[in-house]
């Protein structure tokens, strides 16, 4: 069957990942069928997606199993990235397992009743291997689970779900992935990961790329860890340091961020073995460097407003740090 011929579900198509994967699908050539809830901000975005290439879009939450099951019928392959993450996923618990796990589960009996079924493509992540501290190896497939809130358990959940099944698929788990908009808001969660926590940058399109290329690549019945390869492994000092200083903000005091004194008390980011997932997917093409540049385009004129303004801009964003005394 030809590339653009493949008919294709992208479900959670207006969110971060999912807009990278619809550029992925639309460069292919792909049928594709979005699926996304139906909110002033996902409209604007597929609005602005509109001139980038053709797609379909019905709108509804993946709760919704009729919907779903009518979404799957006739596809080639589809990619599940619908999902409530932290920290709505810890304030909302009960709405975020209705998402992430029956909504998952719903995906998984569409494709069960079908006869020629498609390939499902599952967004997880490196958080459910759980806290790892800096003299920890880095992760990799076979490393033990260790959910540890809400969502970690909710995507094991889902990844056991999928596993039981009969039908193909392949789990892709993800590291850290930013997105581009820009977003001055600093999330409180940020100071939770301490200043030695291993992390491992990724690039919002080319995670794009990898579910893009696992329709088709040898993947089924694989977990495959998703992150940007050996030279976007970092710490979270220079990470954070480096995105701050790029948004004309300047380093945020160390005091800010959290202080570790036992192993549970580390974050949940490491650095991953990404060998295989690379050699099967071929999708690591950019570096922290290429999203630093990226940022400051983005940014223009108002990088330069926010320097002025950076000495009161650190003080307002480092008092949303609980660790945080000065």
């Amino acid at each position: 069957m030809g590339k653009r011929y493949m008919k294709i579900l992208l479900t959670g198509a207006f969110g971060n990942i999912g807009e990278s994967t619809l550029l992925a699908l639309i460069k292919k050539e792909y049928d594709i069928l979005c699926l996304d809830l139906d909110t002033d901000r996902n409209r604007n975005k597929e609005s602005s997606l509109r001139e980038k290439g053709p797609f379909r879009t019905v709108w509804g939450s993946i709760t919704d199993l009729e919907l779903v099951k009518s979404a799957v019928v006739g596809k080639d392959a589809v990619i599940h990235l619908a999902a409530i993450i932290p920290p709505l996923s810890e304030k909302k618990p009960e709405l975020a397992r209705e998402v992430n796990v029956q909504g998952t589960a719903n995906v998984v009996q569409a494709i069960e009743e079908m006869e020629t079924k498609p390939k499902l493509i599952f967004a997880s992540s490196v958080s459910t291997f759980g806290p790892r501290s800096p003299d920890m190896p880095p992760v990799d497939a076979s490393t033990p689970v260790n959910p540890t809130d809400n969502y970690t358990h909710h995507k094991v959940e889902c990844e056991r779900i999928i596993k039981e099944s009969g039908i193909p698929w392949t789990i892709l788990k993800l590291t850290a992935v930013p997105t581009l908009e820009l977003n001055m808001e600093m999330d409180p969660m940020v100071f939770e990961m301490p200043l030695e926590q291993k992390i491992e940058f990724a690039h919002t399109r080319d995670v794009g790329v990898a579910f893009a290329n696992a329709i088709e690549a040898e993947t089924i019945g694989k977990t495959l860890l998703i992150g940007g390869g050996p030279n976007c492994q970092l710490y979270c000092s220079e990470f954070t340091g480096r995105l701050m200083k790029a948004m004309g903000i300047g380093t945020l005091p160390d005091d800010a961020f959290k202080k570790p004194e036992n192993p549970d008390e580390w974050y949940y980011t490491s650095w991953m073995d990404t060998q295989e997932s690379q050699a099967l997917l071929q999708f690591q093409q950019r570096t922290l460097d290429d999203y630093i540049n990226e940022m400051k385009q983005i940014m223009g004129a108002k990088r330069y407003i926010t320097k002025i303004l950076s000495p009161l801009l650190r003080r307002m964003i480092a008092k949303k740090s609980p660790y945080y005394h000065a």
